[in-house]
């Protein structure tokens, strides 16, 4: 045996010599118990006596963390995580387990960051333990290692991080109890709301307690909102100014007498109708469609919902918000939950739709306890949350569609003007894309080109 960079390594010689006696002690099952191609009868996991590491050729049972990096696989296993992937994070834990064993005389100190970051920084820019090139040894070692202090801290092997609480917590959950209690907003306004109240009381440091806060001026809060507010759009910054004002404002009930503060920020006015909706042409959509590649990964997931969007006008939310028992099949339904507004909507499953959905059931989405439809390809796999628009101004890019704005709510505005030229009313319009008021539809009007000539007046009688 010969060591390298404080890890023990057979030679070849040695190895064969061993793998020899083995088989002669053991018969011929020797070699196949321990090859990982077997490990697929076990539903991905080595056989129960025969933790086979391919590094050292000891069982992972007998090495040092060795008990550890069998459970770390059982339980990425339970996490949907793939086969090759539980072996080599296994690998680089038992890998981790033999290097610090050595090092420390026979004794395994309790493991943290810093360990594992000697372990990275120092042992495998020289060790040949893998059969790789020196950029891909860390690999798959540093996420392995990180999910094993994560299961050892759940185990309580190990201590929890520390968390330190800012000192603004209990004031922001204060008057988010009241937003949600009191005012009944929804928890997508909450947590927008949220957002900018933390950036204003962490701008304040250690001087947020109610007095400290009410002894501000006009002129501090509006400070704020132009450091803030620099890159923010009209609609963005009335949401800053309304979380500023309401925080104020719930200060005031409270008896803390901040009724001037309440007004610091003023809004920037928006005329009503005074915008006009971002739409491509429905050739341009069905263009679109059509550069989907469905066999790329999560092509099935993406397409099914890209036509979600273009068939029914959904927004992002309602779309990752979509759960299994949200379809019946029987009837060719859909029923629609809307976050922003808490309410829910029915409408026909087109055939398209449908089989979209399907597809991406059978061929590609992970088995999962979660209900949701459309789920996150990355173990563990859960509900989705990432928006969808970058990967849709790539689409857009790929077809040749050129647009200011490329986000997945330019579809919803695509629906509308195309059931507007279609000759449908702003009613069933508003059906669809679950608007409350019809104040909110008749903005689709000024797209409506068409009809608007018919009603312009001659410039010569205008002048």
């Amino acid at each position: 045996m010969i060591s390298f960079g404080g890890c023990p390594l057979p030679t070849r010689s040695g190895v064969r010599q061993e793998l020899s006696a083995n088989s002669a002690r053991s018969g011929s099952t020797y070699r196949s118990r321990l090859s990982p191609s077997t490990w697929s009868a076990t539903g991905g996991l080595p056989p129960p006596r025969a933790f086979w590491n391919g590094l050292f050729d000891t069982r992972w049972e007998d090495a040092p963390l060795g008990p550890e990096a069998i459970r770390l696989v059982r339980r990425l296993r339970d996490r949907g995580f793939a086969e090759r992937t539980r072996r080599e994070f296994g690998h680089a834990v038992v890998h981790l387990g033999k290097v610090h064993y050595a090092e420390n005389e026979n004794a395994c100190p309790a493991l943290d960051e810093t360990i594992i970051e000697d372990f990275i920084r120092k042992h495998l820019p020289i060790c040949c333990c893998y059969r790789r090139p020196p950029g891909k040894r860390q690999e798959h070692v540093r996420p392995g290692l990180m999910h094993l202090l994560a299961m050892l801290r759940e185990e309580g092997v190990i201590s929890p991080i520390a968390s330190s609480t800012p000192p603004y917590h209990e004031l922001l959950e204060g008057y988010s109890r009241f937003m949600h209690r009191d005012r009944g907003l929804a928890e997508t306004t909450i947590t927008n709301y949220r957002r900018y109240l933390r950036d204003f009381l962490a701008s304040r440091g250690d001087a947020v307690s109610p007095t400290e806060l009410t002894q501000l001026t006009p002129d501090d809060l509006l400070a704020f909102s132009r450091q803030r507010g620099v890159a923010l759009g009209h609609t963005a910054w009335n949401h800053l100014a309304t979380s500023l004002s309401g925080f104020y404002r719930w200060l005031d009930l409270c008896g803390h007498g901040c009724g001037h503060l309440i007004k610091a920020v003023p809004l920037r006015r928006r005329y009503r109708l005074a915008d006009v909706p971002c739409a491509l042409s429905w050739d341009q959509v069905l263009r679109l469609l059509v550069v989907v590649d469905r066999c790329e990964p999560n092509g099935h997931r993406n397409y099914a919902m890209l036509l979600l969007f273009a068939s029914y006008g959904l927004r992002g939310c309602e779309v990752r918000a979509l759960c299994l028992d949200d379809i019946d099949w029987s009837r060719d339904e859909i029923t629609v939950f809307t976050p922003k507004t808490g309410r829910s909507r029915r409408l026909p499953l087109t055939r398209a739709v449908g089989e979209a959905i399907l597809d991406y059931l059978r061929k590609e989405r992970p088995s999962s306890l979660h209900r949701e439809i459309f789920l996150s390809s990355r173990p563990p796999h859960a509900p989705l949350r990432s928006k969808i628009n970058r990967w849709l101004a790539e689409r857009l890019k790929r077809a040749g569609i050129e647009t200011p704005r490329g986000g997945a709510h330019i579809l919803r505005h695509s629906l509308a003007v195309h059931m507007l030229r279609g000759g449908q009313t702003l009613k069933d319009i508003g059906d669809v894309l679950g608007h409350r008021s019809p104040e909110t539809t008749f903005i689709y009007t000024k797209l409506h080109v068409e009809d608007l000539r018919t009603v312009a007046l001659d410039p010569e009688v205008v002048s």
